[in-house]
């Protein structure tokens, strides 16, 4: 547990955790505690669980109050206790906490600094009905991140037969779902999802007019273990069955 200033503690550890990020608002007599937990991007632990960052900073009414005398610290912290998802500009901020490598005054300047952008955070998604608007992120003027996206893209073409999911993508790259998904739509403008379904459907219609395989192993080939699924969703895709394809009817 360090002490950034009076009324002001911050501890971190790392734990077994959920991939996806959770954020809790935990209420004591005279302070009140975030605690963030996220994934460590490409770490397991030996059983195959997802190692995951705690991060904890506990203020005081006193260091609140240190701001202005007259805060009303009940009504700041109103809510009751929760436990949410983690929006995008929190996301970033604990990035950046994990990944800082600061000591002394600096460290406690720089925690402090997180501290209150957190509490400003938990503020704004506290008096909405839903998680903040993400779209303000630029995290994509940062060539490193747009270097992940790319990135992504290529590990899904050299697995497209059997794609990686959104949490094991966003592992792999070190970049959390929420920045993955919304980075990979605006320097593709397509979704994760859909550009998988174009990339297999595409696959199989090359796969289809090209190749002496059946419709079951042009199926097999590009990840589908149901000849039924694949058919509908091919026929959902390109307007015909892949048997229909094949036929020379079409193939002409």
């Amino acid at each position: 547990m360090l002490e950034i200033k009076p009324g002001l503690l911050f501890h971190s550890s790392t734990v077994v955790g959920s991939i996806k990020g959770t954020a809790q608002l935990i209420h004591q007599s005279d302070s009140v505690s975030l605690r963030y937990i996220f994934p460590i991007a490409d770490s397991d632990s030996e059983d195959g669980s997802v190692l995951a960052n705690k991060v904890t900073f506990t203020y005081n009414k006193s260091y609140l109050q240190s701001f202005d005398n007259n805060i009303q610290i009940d009504s700041f912290f109103a809510a009751p206790e929760f436990e949410q998802d983690i929006c995008c500009n929190t996301q970033l901020i604990l990035h950046e906490i994990s990944t800082a490598k600061l000591t002394g005054a600096l460290q406690k300047i720089f925690l402090e600094s997180k501290a209150l952008a957190l509490l400003m955070c938990f503020k704004k998604a506290n008096t909405t009905t839903q998680l903040p608007d993400c779209t303000s992120c630029k995290f994509l003027n940062k060539p490193i991140e747009k270097e992940k996206i790319l990135k992504a893209r290529e590990i899904i073409l050299s697995r497209i037969s059997s794609p990686p999911t959104i949490q094991e993508l966003s592992l792999e790259i070190g970049m959390n779902q929420c920045y993955l998904k919304k980075g990979f739509k605006e320097v593709f403008s397509v979704t994760v999802y859909d550009f998988i379904i174009t990339e297999r459907m595409n696959k199989a219609k090359m796969l289809l007019l090209s190749s002496d395989l059946s419709v079951s192993e042009v199926a097999g080939v590009i990840g589908f273990s149901s000849v039924s699924s694949f058919s509908n969703a091919f026929k959902k895709f390109a307007g015909v069955f892949p048997s229909e394809l094949q036929s020379s009817s079409f193939i002409r």
